[in-house]
Protein backbone atom coordinates (compact mmCIF):
# COMPACT_ATOMS: atom_id res chain seq x y z
CA UNK A 1 0.00 0.00 0.00
CA UNK A 2 2.85 2.36 0.84
CA UNK A 3 4.38 1.74 -2.61
CA UNK A 4 1.13 2.87 -4.23
CA UNK A 5 1.20 6.16 -2.29
CA UNK A 6 4.83 6.79 -3.23
CA UNK A 7 4.15 5.99 -6.91
CA UNK A 8 1.12 8.28 -6.91
CA UNK A 9 3.12 11.07 -5.28
CA UNK A 10 5.89 10.79 -7.86
CA UNK A 11 3.37 10.80 -10.70
CA UNK A 12 1.77 13.99 -9.35
CA UNK A 13 5.17 15.71 -9.11
CA UNK A 14 6.01 14.73 -12.70
CA UNK A 15 2.69 16.08 -14.00
CA UNK A 16 3.14 19.38 -12.15
CA UNK A 17 6.65 19.83 -13.55
CA UNK A 18 5.44 19.10 -17.08
CA UNK A 19 2.56 21.60 -16.83
CA UNK A 20 4.11 24.84 -18.12
CA UNK A 21 7.67 24.84 -17.04
CA UNK A 22 10.18 22.37 -15.76
CA UNK A 23 13.77 23.10 -14.90
CA UNK A 24 14.95 26.68 -15.14
CA UNK A 25 17.83 27.00 -17.58
CA UNK A 26 20.76 29.25 -16.88
CA UNK A 27 21.32 32.22 -19.12
CA UNK A 28 24.21 34.58 -19.58
CA UNK A 29 23.70 38.20 -18.59
CA UNK A 30 25.25 41.18 -20.35
CA UNK A 31 28.17 41.02 -17.90
CA UNK A 32 28.78 37.37 -18.76
CA UNK A 33 27.68 35.95 -15.39
CA UNK A 34 25.37 32.93 -15.47
CA UNK A 35 21.95 33.43 -13.93
CA UNK A 36 18.69 31.50 -14.02
CA UNK A 37 15.58 32.76 -15.76
CA UNK A 38 14.04 33.11 -12.30
CA UNK A 39 16.45 36.01 -11.66
CA UNK A 40 15.17 38.02 -14.62
CA UNK A 41 12.92 41.02 -13.91
CA UNK A 42 9.24 40.14 -14.40
CA UNK A 43 7.21 41.35 -17.35
CA UNK A 44 3.99 43.25 -16.57
CA UNK A 45 0.92 41.13 -15.79
CA UNK A 46 -2.39 41.84 -17.49
CA UNK A 47 -6.00 40.73 -17.05
CA UNK A 48 -8.12 38.75 -19.50
CA UNK A 49 -9.97 41.82 -20.80
CA UNK A 50 -6.66 43.67 -21.26
CA UNK A 51 -5.19 40.69 -23.13
CA UNK A 52 -8.21 40.40 -25.43
CA UNK A 53 -8.07 44.14 -26.15
CA UNK A 54 -4.34 44.04 -26.96
CA UNK A 55 -4.80 41.05 -29.28
CA UNK A 56 -7.75 42.78 -30.98
CA UNK A 57 -5.42 45.74 -31.57
CA UNK A 58 -2.73 43.52 -33.14
CA UNK A 59 -0.69 42.06 -30.29
CA UNK A 60 0.97 38.67 -30.86
CA UNK A 61 -0.62 35.92 -28.73
CA UNK A 62 2.05 33.47 -27.56
CA UNK A 63 1.26 30.19 -25.80
CA UNK A 64 4.35 28.71 -24.10
CA UNK A 65 2.61 25.48 -23.03
CA UNK A 66 4.69 22.38 -23.83
CA UNK A 67 3.23 19.15 -25.20
CA UNK A 68 1.07 17.31 -24.29
CA UNK A 69 -0.98 20.14 -22.71
CA UNK A 70 -0.69 22.59 -25.62
CA UNK A 71 -3.82 21.23 -27.34
CA UNK A 72 -5.81 22.06 -24.19
CA UNK A 73 -4.46 25.60 -24.01
CA UNK A 74 -5.42 26.71 -27.51
CA UNK A 75 -6.88 30.15 -28.06
CA UNK A 76 -7.81 31.09 -31.62
CA UNK A 77 -4.97 32.95 -33.29
CA UNK A 78 -2.28 31.92 -30.83
CA UNK A 79 1.21 30.74 -31.74
CA UNK A 80 2.56 27.88 -29.64
CA UNK A 81 6.26 27.85 -28.78
CA UNK A 82 6.86 25.58 -25.77
CA UNK A 83 8.77 27.38 -23.00
CA UNK A 84 11.82 25.07 -23.20
CA UNK A 85 12.16 26.01 -26.91
CA UNK A 86 11.49 29.74 -26.58
CA UNK A 87 15.09 31.01 -26.63
CA UNK A 88 15.89 28.87 -29.69
CA UNK A 89 12.79 30.07 -31.55
CA UNK A 90 12.83 33.82 -30.83
CA UNK A 91 13.05 34.53 -34.57
CA UNK A 92 9.41 33.38 -34.80
CA UNK A 93 8.29 36.12 -32.40
CA UNK A 94 7.78 39.56 -33.99
CA UNK A 95 9.74 42.41 -32.44
CA UNK A 96 7.39 45.12 -33.70
CA UNK A 97 4.30 44.00 -31.76
CA UNK A 98 3.30 43.62 -28.12
CA UNK A 99 3.57 39.98 -27.06
CA UNK A 100 0.81 38.56 -24.82
CA UNK A 101 2.22 35.44 -23.15
CA UNK A 102 0.17 32.67 -21.53
CA UNK A 103 0.28 28.94 -20.86
CA UNK A 104 -2.17 26.27 -19.79
CA UNK A 105 -1.63 26.43 -16.04
CA UNK A 106 -0.06 29.87 -15.72
CA UNK A 107 3.19 28.74 -14.17
CA UNK A 108 5.47 29.09 -17.19
CA UNK A 109 4.13 32.30 -18.70
CA UNK A 110 5.82 34.67 -16.20
CA UNK A 111 9.16 33.10 -17.07
CA UNK A 112 8.36 33.31 -20.78
CA UNK A 113 7.48 36.98 -20.39
CA UNK A 114 10.68 37.65 -18.45
CA UNK A 115 12.78 35.93 -21.13
CA UNK A 116 11.11 37.96 -23.88
CA UNK A 117 11.50 41.20 -21.95
CA UNK A 118 15.21 40.46 -21.31
CA UNK A 119 15.59 39.92 -25.07
CA UNK A 120 14.10 43.33 -25.84
CA UNK A 121 10.48 42.39 -26.57
CA UNK A 122 7.46 44.28 -25.23
CA UNK A 123 5.91 41.34 -23.34
CA UNK A 124 2.80 41.21 -21.15
CA UNK A 125 1.91 38.15 -19.06
CA UNK A 126 -1.65 36.89 -19.01
CA UNK A 127 -0.90 33.84 -16.87
CA UNK A 128 -3.05 30.72 -17.25
CA UNK A 129 -5.34 29.89 -20.17
CA UNK A 130 -8.41 30.28 -17.97
CA UNK A 131 -7.69 34.00 -17.48
CA UNK A 132 -8.43 34.66 -21.17
CA UNK A 133 -12.17 34.27 -20.41
CA UNK A 134 -11.99 36.47 -17.32
CA UNK A 135 -14.63 39.20 -17.42
CA UNK A 136 -16.50 37.85 -20.45
CA UNK A 137 -19.69 37.44 -18.41
CA UNK A 138 -19.46 41.17 -17.58
CA UNK A 139 -19.20 42.15 -21.25
CA UNK A 140 -22.81 41.28 -22.17
CA UNK A 141 -24.57 43.81 -24.37
CA UNK A 142 -26.56 46.42 -22.41
CA UNK A 143 -29.82 45.13 -23.89
CA UNK A 144 -29.34 41.57 -22.60
CA UNK A 145 -31.24 40.96 -19.44
CA UNK A 146 -33.25 44.18 -19.80
CA UNK A 147 -36.97 43.86 -19.21
CA UNK A 148 -39.66 45.97 -20.73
Amino acid sequence: MRAIWISTGLAVVMVVLAGCGGAQPETETAGGAATSDADLPPAPTISGPEARQLVAEGAFLLDVTPPPRNAESEIEGRTNIPLPELRDRLAEVPRDRIIVVYCYGGRGSPRGGAILQAEGYDARVLGGRDRWSEGLEDEESPDEGATE
